[in-house]
C-alpha cells in the first residue's frame, strides 16, 4: 500500500510540473504519452464489491497505452540492429496474448467472487 502511494506521489509530481516540450524522438513522445495514459486514467479501488468491468476497462486502457510505447522502443531498437534480428509483429502478438491472458484472469477472478457471494446468500 505504501508503495503504491509512492507512485502515486511520483505520478503527480510529474504530471504537476506542466506538459513536457513536444520531443521529436519517437520513444521520448510515446513514453510522455504513456505516463499520461496512467495519470489520467487512475483505478477505482479494488475489493470485494469491485466494479470488474471498471478494473478490465481500465487494464485495456493501460495495456493500450504500454503497447504503443513499447512498440516505439522496438521500432527504435529495430534501426540500429541487423534486419529481421527483431520481429516487432511477433513481439506485438507476445504482447496481445500477454493483455489477454491477464484479462482473461481478472475475468475468472471476478466470476468466482459473484460465485462466492452467490453461494453465502444462499
Amino acid at each position: 500500500m505504501a508503495q503504491a502511494e509512492r507512485i502515486s506521489m511520483a505520478i503527480r509530481e510529474l504530471m504537476s510540473r506542466g506538459r513536457p516540450v513536444n520531443s521529436t524522438n519517437p520513444v521520448r513522445a510515446a513514453y510522455t504519452e504513456f505516463i499520461a495514459a496512467l495519470a489520467g486514467n487512475v483505478p477505482s479501488p479494488i475489493h470485494r464489491d469491485a466494479n470488474w468491468d471498471s478494473l478490465e476497462h481500465h487494464l485495456r486502457r493501460v495495456f493500450a497505452a504500454l503497447q504503443v510505447y513499447l512498440t516505439a522502443i522496438a521500432a527504435e531498437t529495430a534501426q540500429d540492429i541487423p534486419a529481421r534480428t527483431l520481429d516487432r509483429r511477433y513481439l506485438d502478438s507476445l504482447f496481445q496474448q500477454f493483455s489477454a491472458d491477464v484479462l482473461g484472469a481478472i475475468r475468472d477472478a471476478a466470476a468466482e467472487m459473484r460465485g462466492h457471494e452467490n453461494w453465502r446468500i444462499s
